[in-house]
């Protein structure tokens, strides 16, 4: 791929937006190259932000329909391009770098060189990138992109609980549901860095959902198969990050912190309960605590400290993800509704216009 296409494609991921900038350097242009051939960055460059049909694209890229079908087709295979049926008609998108085009690397689980290839070179534009951002951070508070969703059954009765709350109601009112290996432990694993977690319990619904499926990307599962990889992840220690919208939830990941992005930069931050949180946050009663500290190693944002005999709280940095409440051998921790709760926006478009209005405000 020559320096031009680099830099036109690297802009086209750019306008895609997400958490993850497409920055101008030689490592990212590398994982370029081990992402897109040439004729499939021209493509990539050339399409519009908005999903189009097949016909539309073949006018756009002044090839006949078939040619460009095969390659829309083949990238869409890749996980380069998103794709979708609207009224019986499939359409076509350049995914984001993250999430989508990172993510849909390695949620088949494939070890081979060509994944061995990508997942180091994904490593090595991680590490130019992770310091990037933390250098270029805005001092005000952007819009979380990702929230975080309780352990269900440790809510307390009698407490109000909205639908957004409840994992257990995205699950029910979801008619496509696809399980897929976690990316990051699986990246993880590729590097040498494997995790002890388990890998196939991150899931996608809805259109996301049948992309994956049929991609085979992951595969589907039932509302009980869910509810199942749920209940196993909170066990392990696993946080439920979801997106950051109430109507419906596109993703649910199970995450830990030692291979997740999110939660490694929530649990950097100064105030982990300011870039993503739950509904709840942890109450200490310190006549039942016995010092036990087995909460200690449930809590992946230090939220919890011991002292002396007791379990101090650190408000700021408690997002409300339960784990701590499930392993509590006296029921000296609880949840309670915070009292800033905040409603998460509808959906998607909701989302992206509240994250743009923060940056901008």
């Amino acid at each position: 791929m020559n320096s031009q296409t680099h830099e036109k494609l690297c802009d086209a991921l750019s306008l895609r937006g997400g958490p993850a900038p497409a920055i101008k350097c030689k490592e990212f242009y590398a994982l370029l190259d081990g992402l897109f051939t040439q004729e499939e960055a021209e493509v990539a460059i050339k399409l519009p932000i908005e999903p189009i049909p097949i016909d539309k694209a073949s006018e756009l890229l002044n090839r006949d329909q078939k040619n460009t079908l095969d390659i829309v087709e083949r990238m869409a295979n890749e996980g380069l391009l998103f794709s979708h049926e609207k009224n019986g008609i499939t359409h076509y998108s350049l995914m984001p770098l993250i999430p989508g085009i990172f993510e849909m690397q390695f949620t088949k689980g494939e070890v081979n060189d060509h994944t061995k290839k990508l997942a180091r070179l994904f490593d090595e534009y991680f590490n130019v990138l992770w310091p990037y951002m933390e250098s270029n951070a805005s001092q005000r508070a952007v819009f979380p992109f990702a929230r975080v969703i309780t352990v269900e059954q440790e809510i307390p009765s009698g407490v109000e609980i909205f639908p957004y709350d409840k994992l257990s109601e995205y699950i029910a009112k979801s008619e496509d549901i696809a399980v897929c290996i976690c990316y990051c432990r699986h990246h993880g694993e590729l590097v040498g860095k494997p995790c002890s977690k388990s890998k196939d319990v991150c899931m996608v619904f809805g259109t996301q959902a049948r992309y994956v499926i049929k991609r085979g990307f992951g595969k589907p599962a039932s509302k009980e198969e869910a509810l199942h990889i749920l209940d196993r992840a909170e066990k392990e220690g696993l946080i439920h990050c979801s997106s950051n919208t109430s109507k419906y939830i596109t993703f649910i990941c199970n995450c830990c912190l030692c291979h997740c992005g999110i939660l490694q930069s929530i649990q950097r931050s100064a105030s982990p309960s300011m870039a993503a949180n739950s509904s709840f946050i942890v109450m200490v009663d310190q006549d039942e605590c016995t010092g036990c500290g087995i909460c200690l190693d449930r809590c992946q944002m230090e939220a919890l400290k011991i002292n002396g005999s007791i379990i101090i709280r650190d408000a700021e940095r408690c997002i409300g993800c339960g784990l701590c409440v499930s392993e509590c051998p006296t029921g000296a921790l609880s949840l309670v509704k915070r009292e800033d709760a905040a409603t998460p926006p509808v959906n998607e478009r909701e989302l992206m216009s509240s994250i743009i209005h923060s940056v901008l405000s």
